[in-house]
């Protein structure tokens, strides 16, 4: 991919490149939150942290319909 910045994306980053690190991240944000999940002993936290994994599949789905509109359907 192009962009090796902060954020592994920069001026030269093609759109469809960012749009797909960012469904990296946030697949990895979620597999994160689930392994607290699992690891946790307080109910309450571990209730915390399966709510974050489901923000970050909502994130995930909502990146991936707007590259299939956006980007994917250009081609």
């Amino acid at each position: 991919m192009s962009g090796n910045g902060e954020f592994g994306v920069n001026e030269h980053t093609r759109p469809e490149e960012a749009v797909k690190i960012a469904m990296e991240r946030e697949q990895k944000a979620m597999e994160f939150y689930l392994m607290c999940a699992g690891i946790v002993g307080d109910p309450g936290v571990k209730k915390m942290f399966e709510f974050l994994a489901k923000e970050e599949s909502k994130h995930y789905d909502l990146l991936e319909r707007e590259y299939d509109r956006f980007i994917a359907g250009e081609n």
